[in-house]
């Protein structure tokens, strides 16, 4: 959860009217460096280690070998993440890599980001496909990376579609089973080929339908474009077009929106051929556009309160007390809220009861205070943050300290 403790104290201080301070620290986390890393891997630039020492995908087309090692490159990813993938098979060869994050609020209804991970040309060509669709899985895995201990309301999918490239069936597959199942689904945001601009314009589009709140969608994607100044030359495509996995959402009634490159007036010459490489990406451009569809998705998720995601705040009357995020495994924070000024010991104390860390001693004035929990350089296990004063009760906030997993 550093994210959100140490970003937002920056963003809260000078913040631009209208931002979400927690959406302002997402978009700032999204890291060139580890979007270009994702890509070079996935598209046979740099060798990768799957278990069995480094070997190169030099193809991700769906009846080529690089396929597969694709799949395990990308759920060892989400796994090494701390995540639970899974491969969802919809034929004999081809799988859909699903993430699912649970929301606080309502767990039942989910927005998903998306892009597919399948490739052309086929054959004995290699297919490296960093832009189409490297670009959007890299991005997929930078939103996993940055979004895992961020609590949301709405439930989050991250999902990685295969077999796009042959008429969308793996999104078909999925979107279809959601409907039969009456699931709701809030949005979707579908990146496919996020990182070139030939000319230089800053030019995307986002394409959009009139089939349920797909058109609200894409007022949220101008709407953070907006509010958080990213510099992105952004137009309207409504109708939008079909040819990526948007369209099957759409198909089965549910709102979605695709982000791509000024794919018309601008396309890349490199689109499915063997030279779709990472050398013809304007990368300043490619990250632009991967923060704002990150941060758009994130928006229609909704980040849950911070001072409100606790499992039981503690009230002694007028004071109350709490801790977040509990488990942990990073630092957390603890909230004492005050009626009166008062005198107040806060201490965070091990299972056996011995004071591990003082975290104020002194003289605290009405109102709410913060005070950091150093979780991450101690063991896992259970641990107790106790406040006392002559006038208050004794107070106290359990939390648990879980092992870090990435």
């Amino acid at each position: 959860m550093r994210i959100v403790f140490i970003l937002i104290s920056v963003f809260l201080g000078g913040a631009v009217f209208g931002q979400d301070p927690i959406i302002a620290a997402i978009i700032d986390s999204v890291r060139i460096e580890r979007l270009i890393a994702n890509v070079e891997e996935m598209s046979g630039e740099v060798p990768v280690d799957l278990g069995n020492g480094p070997i190169t995908i030099t193809s991700r087309h769906k009846d080529n070998p690089g396929n597969n090692l694709s799949q395990t490159y990308f759920e060892q990813r989400f796994v090494e993440m701390g995540y639970t993938p899974e491969a969802q098979p919809f034929n004999a060869t081809g799988r859909n890599i699903l993430v699912t994050k649970t929301g606080m609020v309502h767990p039942d209804e989910i927005v998903i980001l998306c892009a597919h991970y399948d490739a052309l040309p086929g054959g004995l060509f290699a297919a490296p496909a960093a832009d189409d669709d490297g670009s959007g899985c890299a991005a997929v895995l930078e939103a996993a990376r940055i979004l895992r201990d961020i609590p949301f309301e709405y439930t989050i999918v991250f999902a990685l579609w295969d077999e796009e490239e042959q008429g969308k069936i793996g999104s078909i597959y999925y979107a279809q089973n959601m409907a039969a199942d009456d699931a709701v689904i809030k949005g979707v945001v579908n990146m496919d080929a996020i990182a070139y601009d030939g000319n230089g314009d800053t030019k995307a589009r986002v394409h959009t339908r009139s089939v349920a709140n797909s058109q609200a969608i894409a007022d949220t994607v101008f709407a953070v474009l907006d509010r958080y100044n990213i510099n992105i030359d952004l137009l309207l495509t409504d109708p939008g077009a079909t040819y990526s996995d948007h369209a099957s959402f759409w198909s089965s009634g549910y709102g979605a929106v695709l982000m791509i490159e000024e794919f018309g007036a601008d396309g890349n010459p490199q689109y499915h051929t063997p030279n779709d490489r990472v050398q013809y990406f304007d990368v300043p451009y490619y990250e632009k556009l991967a923060k704002l569809s990150i941060g758009s998705f994130a928006t229609l998720a909704v980040p849950f309160d911070v001072e409100t995601a606790v499992d039981a705040p503690i009230a002694t009357g007028s004071i109350a007390f709490y801790a977040y995020p509990n488990p942990t495994t990073t630092d957390a924070t603890a909230w004492l809220e005050l009626p009166d000024a008062a005198q107040y010991d806060v201490l965070l104390l091990n299972a056996l009861g011995q004071q591990v860390a003082t975290l104020h001693s002194g003289v605290l004035a009405a109102g709410k205070h913060n005070f950091i929990i150093p979780m991450q350089q101690l063991p896992s296990g259970t641990y107790t943050v106790v406040a006392r004063s002559a006038v208050a009760d004794l107070m106290t906030v359990r939390l648990v300290r879980t092992p870090q997993l990435y």
